[in-house]
C-alpha cells in the first residue's frame, strides 16, 4: 500500500519565498513542527492507502487532465485549530484556475471510480503545525506561484514527519 495524493508544486522561486514564510513563522513561535523545506505543495486531492496496482491508473489520470500554465498569489496567512496548538498556512483569494483544475481532477477520480477524501477545497499551503505563537509575525506576502503541471506524490516518513515525493510509473517486469 502507497499513500498518495494529487499536488501542485512550486517553482524554487516561490518556494524560497514560502520557506522564508516558515522561517519568519519558527522566530514567532513558542512552539512549531515546521513542514520540510522538501515538501511545500497544494494538495488538490488526498487519496490516502492506496494497492501498489493502481499508481499506473493514478498516473494516467494526471495525464489526462490538461490546462495551460496560470499563476495565483498566496496572499494569506490563516490557520485551523490543531488540539492546543495550530495550523498555520498560506492562502490565495479567488483563484479560477485553481479551482477549475481541481474540478477537472475530481471529475476525473469520479469517472475512474477512484476513492478520495472528498471534502470542500480549501487551496493552501501548510507551512507548520502544533504550532503556538509569542506574537503575531509580518509575513511576505504576496508570493506569486505559476502553476505548469500536477503531480501524483507519495507521503513518506521524513525526520518525524512526513513529506510528499512524486510517484514513477510501475516499470513492467
Amino acid at each position: 500500500m502507497r499513500r498518495v495524493y494529487y499536488a501542485l508544486t512550486f517553482d524554487q522561486e516561490a518556494t524560497n519565498k514560502i520557506i522564508t514564510n516558515v522561517n519568519i513563522l519558527k522566530a514567532n513561535a513558542l512552539q512549531i513542527k515546521p513542514i520540510p523545506e522538501n515538501s511545500i505543495h497544494m494538495t488538490m486531492a488526498f487519496l490516502g492507502e492506496v494497492e501498489e496496482s493502481m499508481i499506473d491508473e493514478l498516473l494516467e489520470i494526471r495525464d489526462e487532465i490538461s490546462f495551460e500554465p496560470f499563476s495565483f498569489n498566496l496572499d494569506y496567512l490563516d490557520s485551523f485549530p490543531d488540539r492546543n496548538s495550530r495550523l498555520y498556512y498560506l492562502g490565495t483569494n479567488q483563484s479560477e484556475e485553481l479551482y477549475a483544475l481541481q474540478k477537472s481532477l475530481v471529475k476525473k477520480l469520479y469517472q475512474h471510480k477512484i476513492a478520495f477524501h472528498d471534502r470542500q477545497f480549501l487551496p493552501h499551503v501548510t507551512l507548520s503545525r502544533k504550532t503556538v505563537l509569542k506574537k503575531e509575525p509580518k509575513m511576505l506576502l504576496p508570493i506569486n506561484c505559476t502553476i505548469t503541471s500536477l503531480e501524483l506524490l507519495e507521503s513518506i516518513p521524513y525526520k518525524e514527519t512526513r513529506i510528499g515525493i512524486p510517484v514513477k510509473k510501475i516499470a513492467n517486469e
